[in-house]
């Protein structure tokens, strides 16, 4: 168990610096409710045998069953017992309600999948729609028998290389939005709309969403390869890895939640938003009880929706947004004062030199060039923009090291090292360094190290533990100064 959570503890990695917290206590945290009620001090327990049905946003927990409160124990009870307790509550409230694939059926049943016609080699939604580009993707579990699909809160918070379903809500416009399933397939990937849509437009979007028509993946894939012998392995155990084109806002606002923050935390905030200031698009009761749970998934707000309705203190009552909350409304009014959501589209996005785009996205209020790099390479499209937090400069470290003297001389990312290590990248994989790195950046995730070979798994646990090491050594010596001092 130690050994399980030192390696979650490593693979901080979002990148937004988002970690997958995926232990009892982060699950417990990921579901509690979005709304909190905090009761007067003085206000008296009482029993209730009520039960509020459950309400998912996009795959977060809005109500949660309101347990009994218990009776007054006397001071002989053993903290044995109360542990007990604690352990069977902390249990009960980490197994949410599960999307299945006959709940999703169930909705907008008349309509059938249709073909993206794209093969595993250009497209796997699988490794590319929960690592870390974007947080509104729901995994569909299986629901034929003999298929397990209550195992979802044993699936890491960064998805899992064998899922075969999604559902979320595409932005098509300020103005609309549609719900999605998507659907992985041996040979293709499928779409079907679960609300109502134009389906020619649907389909143009799902590949501008993909970049289907921007760039063939198993060129660049063969191209990398021969830059890096590792990324060749890689490549050939995950393939698929594509870059998505969002809607730049939503990317925007996502990746200012993302700061020092882990993965549930984000996607419960991002539900919260779409919640509160977005439109309800879609309610999927969950299985035949439908007044036990439902899943229900909102439109993203628009700037001009979110800056009418939205105050400091209620993104940080409501969505949980803490002190980000000002960030988002600086930003709003940063953005308006600029031109908009058009501003991002239609100024950003044409230009071609991400440093340029990456220098003005930090004018916004909590946009340093991490957050910037992400929002310029998953939504403004910047294919040379290198995202770069600890985990990536360890990348770096390990597999460039040797190569690039640059490396030697860092110990710490300043902005001048920021840009170091995000040339080591670029200098290695001059056709789209983004895309690149981040084949290898899902290859450190967890669920995908399963893929890979052993003796290269092997390899990242040994760096890991190299670098835990150092780190105490390090510590220990600057404790030791202190107390010489």
């Amino acid at each position: 168990m130690a050994l399980r959570r030192s390696r979650r503890l490593d693979v901080r990695m979002n990148l937004g610096m988002a970690t997958d917290s995926n232990n009892d206590m982060d699950t417990l945290a990921a579901v509690k409710v979005t709304n909190p009620v905090t009761p007067s001090p003085k206000a008296k327990r009482t029993r209730s045998t009520n039960v509020s049905p459950l309400s998912w946003n996009n795959g977060t927990i809005a109500l949660v069953k309101k347990h009994k409160a218990p009776l007054a124990t006397s001071k002989s009870t053993t903290s044995s017992t109360s542990k007990l307790k604690r352990n069977k509550s902390v249990q009960a409230m980490s197994s949410p309600p599960v999307l299945t694939s006959d709940m999703v059926a169930a909705m907008n049943p008349s309509q059938p999948f249709l073909d993206l016609n794209v093969p595993p080699s250009e497209l796997r939604p699988s490794a590319t729609l929960t690592t870390g580009q974007c947080f509104h993707w729901q995994v569909v579990q299986s629901s034929k028998v003999g298929e397990p699909h209550d195992n979802q809160s044993k699936v890491s918070a960064w998805g899992t290389h064998n899922a075969t379903e999604f559902v979320g809500t595409v932005r098509l416009s300020e103005t609309e939005s549609v719900v999605v399933a998507l659907q992985e397939t041996p040979t293709t990937t499928l779409y079907r709309p679960l609300t109502q849509t134009n389906i020619t437009a649907l389909h143009r979007h799902l590949r501008q969403y993909f970049q289907l028509d921007t760039a063939r993946l198993q060129p660049l894939y063969e191209e990398w390869s021969k830059a890096c012998p590792r990324l060749a392995t890689i490549a050939k155990c995950i393939p698929g890895v594509r870059i998505i084109d969002q809607d730049p806002w939503e990317c925007l606002v996502s990746f200012i939640c993302s700061s020092n923050n882990n993965i549930p935390r984000i996607t419960k905030m991002l539900s919260a938003l779409r919640r509160e200031y977005g439109k309800p698009l879609l309610t999927i009761p969950h299985g035949a009880n439908q007044s036990s749970a439902v899943f229900e998934f909102f439109s993203f707000p628009s700037l001009d929706d979110l800056r009418e309705q939205a105050t400091d203190t209620d993104l940080r009552n409501k969505c949980g947004l803490g002190y980000r909350a000002k960030y988002i409304i600086e930003t709003m009014a940063t953005l308006h004062a600029k031109g908009g959501e058009a501003y991002l589209r239609d100024t950003l996005r044409p230009l071609s030199d991400p440093l340029q785009v990456q220098s003005l996205l930090c004018e916004f209020c909590g946009v340093g060039p991490k957050v910037a790099d992400c929002v310029a390479l998953f939504s403004l499209r910047q294919e040379n923009a290198i995202p770069v937090d600890t985990h990536v400069w360890n990348i770096a470290l390990r597999d460039y090291d040797s190569h690039d003297a640059a490396l030697f001389s860092i110990r710490s990312l300043t902005p001048t090292n920021y840009q170091k290590v995000g040339d080591v990248f670029r200098e290695r994989f001059p056709n789209r360094a983004g895309w690149a790195h981040s084949l290898l950046f899902v290859a450190e995730l967890p669920s995908f190290r399963q893929v890979l070979p052993l003796d290269m798994v092997r390899e990242m646990d040994d760096f890991q533990q190299r670098e835990k090491e150092k780190k105490i050594q390090k510590k220990l010596a600057k404790d030791s100064k202190k107390k010489e001092a």
